[in-house]
């Protein structure tokens, strides 16, 4: 027992002999230097715009679908009053001027310098918008709540893939029921010109001015200098090399199954294309109504970003995910599942285009200086086509009475009369009434 306690002992003892030397000689130990900081790298202070400004520049055929929704009335009654065909080419443009410097002079005012190629004299005024007041005592309409489904289908095709529809009922949707994944094929990078909101100063155009009311003119040309004046803006200079698009012209030939084909012309300026349906089978009054959407989307999507403008760098990435046809293809069905679940509907095609920008002034090399930006200037060009499914614009040419043309003056028009056989357009607007909600004893046409 003794030798134990012993060997113990002489061990501990060996063991602080050895250990204490080694700590007393890592106290004294002086630390390493540290590395010299490097300089701090020159950082330029970037200043932005105090003004920019988004030409949008649309060429359309048929009754196209304006940014991926139905069309415009008062597109198409423009078009109608200044004796353009429902088949022909139309061009229009919106322009978007948000400033921030203060106005001098108020109220807000800015015009922009076209040249003479536009054929629309000298300048557009763009004018700012004023927020309507609000009536005091004046009682909210009754709706009734939303209740009908809506039916997805994706990809170009003479039959849907498996899988399809994807199918939102409203009713389970209220009791928080929604389908897994509904919006996960889709990631859409799209930039947001200037508004009334996101600027102390807006100005836009077509407004009320005279050349609103007349359109832009199927001669008109973009190209060569612009300038923009206003009193809360720097002057804005810029000169285009771009044009509007040429005309997209889309053929649909329905195939005895159901299933349209769709063909239409290579555009050179195209960058990527998009298709989409939207349609209805009615309204039963207990179930409301259904709806069918589709697009050549080859991932499930739903009233899509992918119709609207989209810059050429997100159009070539979302052409390698397939989101948009390549720019090269000129062909896509829809399958006959669709126009099975939804007889009448209407197509949209979309040609996204090119873009120019400009920013002034240039960024200055040496990083010491700062940019101090003037002015950005975007301008974007798109080509759309379409109409009722399965019909060519010239079919629609040939139909139609006195009744289907615009009336001119504020005469009062009459309710269209009752049918059993609902349009194109008798379809969607019940859809979207059982779908959004409407008046209740709504009385949508004459039974007499």
């Amino acid at each position: 027992m003794m030798r134990r306690i012993l060997m113990l002992t002489m061990a501990a003892i060996t063991a602080a002999t050895i250990l204490v030397p080694v700590a007393a000689q890592g106290q004294n130990r002086k630390p390493p230097p540290k590395p010299a900081a490097k300089p701090a790298a020159n950082v330029q202070k970037v200043i932005p715009p105090k003004a920019v400004y988004w030409l949008s520049a649309q060429t359309t055929t048929g009754f196209g679908m304006f940014g991926g929704s139905p069309p415009n009335p008062g597109d198409m009654m423009r078009m109608a009053m200044g004796g353009q065909q429902p088949g022909a080419m139309a061009k229009s443009l919106s322009l978007d001027l948000g400033g921030k410097l203060p106005v001098n002079a108020p109220p807000p005012l800015a015009s922009h310098l076209i040249p003479a190629g536009m054929n629309m004299g000298d300048q557009l005024f763009l004018k700012s918008p004023q927020r309507a007041p609000v009536e005091p005592g004046r009682d909210e309409p009754d709706f009734e709540p939303p209740k009908g489904r809506v039916l997805i289908f994706w990809g170009c095709g003479d039959t849907a893939r498996s899988g399809q529809p994807v199918i939102i009922d409203f009713a389970r949707l209220a009791a928080g029921q929604i389908p897994p994944n509904l919006f996960a094929g889709e990631r859409v990078r799209i930039a947001r010109g200037p508004t009334a909101g996101s600027w102390p100063s807006y100005g836009h155009w077509p407004n009320d001015d005279r050349a609103s009311r007349q359109g832009v003119p199927a001669s008109a040309s973009l190209i060569g200098d612009h300038g923009v004046t206003g009193n809360y803006i720097p002057d804005i200079q810029f000169s285009l090399s771009k044009d509007f698009m040429g005309a997209l012209n889309l053929d649909q030939k329905k195939a005895p199954s159901g299933a349209i084909a769709m063909s239409w012309n290579p555009l050179p300026a195209a960058t990527g294309h998009f298709a989409s349906f939207i349609g209805g089978e009615g309204e039963d009054p207990s179930k409301g109504a259904t709806m069918v959407f589709w697009s050549s989307s080859e991932s499930q999507t739903f009233i899509s970003a992918l119709g609207d403008y989209i810059a050429p760098a997100e159009a070539a990435r979302l052409v390698g995910t397939r989101q948009l046809m390549a720019p090269t293809q000129t062909t896509c069905s829809i399958p006959k599942e669709v126009t099975a679940a939804a007889p009448n509907g209407l197509v949209s095609l979309v040609a996204h285009g090119p873009e120019e920008n400009f920013l002034f002034p240039p960024r200055p090399a040496d990083p010491k200086i700062a940019w101090d930006q003037q002015y950005a200037v975007k301008a974007r060009f798109v080509a759309r086509a379409g109409g009722p499914a399965g019909m060519n614009m010239a079919e629609m040419m040939d139909g139609g009475d006195d009744d289907d043309r615009p009336r001119r003056g504020n005469r009062p028009r009459s309710k269209p009369k009752c049918s059993d056989r609902p349009t194109a357009g008798d379809a969607l607007g019940g859809v979207m009434g059982g779908l959004l909600g409407r008046r209740k004893k709504a009385e949508d046409c004459d039974p007499s």
